[in-house]
């Protein structure tokens, strides 16, 4: 399979009369929560298993805890709901972050989502530690830290292309890039 490029979006093209800081806000907001937004780089998609497994399990331990512990008059709405959960709302949640959120990189940058599932844009040189954890026992991660941002990112260690991934970000990064480190160690 060929990798994917993905193309920038059109520039916006708001009201002439409206500010320069309303047009970079809704720049900014969109860049947060589109799936691919401005960024332009090869994209990797996350694996579908491993994510569904993560999301119906941390959904399960707490319903499994109120259907067992929880009022009697509520229980039923506790077990029907985490059927549901299993079932259903862990495989469209999986089916649509896989396929539609993948992590991203070109030569200058990486693209990722924080543990809230906001999109940052890291240039390599911002990168400065990364830490490997596991979410559950079958999620790998890389949490990212950089040098402006308070909170981590979380780059997915169960890509499809995985291998194809860690070799494309190794051609490209600097040498002593925390994330080339790690993935050359």
């Amino acid at each position: 399979m060929p990798p994917e490029t993905l193309p920038a979006s059109e520039p916006h093209s708001g009201d002439p009369q409206q500010g320069e800081s309303q047009q970079g806000l809704g720049r900014t907001i969109y860049n947060l929560f589109a799936p691919k937004g401005d960024f332009v780089g090869q994209a990797f998609r996350l694996e579908f298993t491993p994510f569904a497994l993560s999301q119906s399990v941390t959904g399960v331990i707490p319903l499994t805890l109120f259907a067992l512990k929880g009022p009697a008059q509520f229980r039923i709405y506790a077990v029907m709901l985490l059927a549901f959960k299993i079932s259903i709302g862990a495989v469209l949640t999986a089916a649509i972050v896989t396929r539609f959120f993948p992590v991203m990189v070109n030569d200058r940058a990486l693209r990722a989502r924080n543990f809230w599932g906001m999109a940052r844009v890291i240039p390599f040189e911002e990168i400065a530690k990364v830490e490997p954890i596991r979410w559950l026992i079958f999620t790998p991660f890389a949490r990212i830290s950089t040098h402006r941002y308070k909170n981590w990112v979380w780059l997915p260690l169960f890509l499809v292309r995985q291998q194809e991934f860690e070799k494309r970000y190794c051609e490209v990064a600097p040498v002593d890039n925390p994330l080339r480190v790690y993935f050359e160690s």
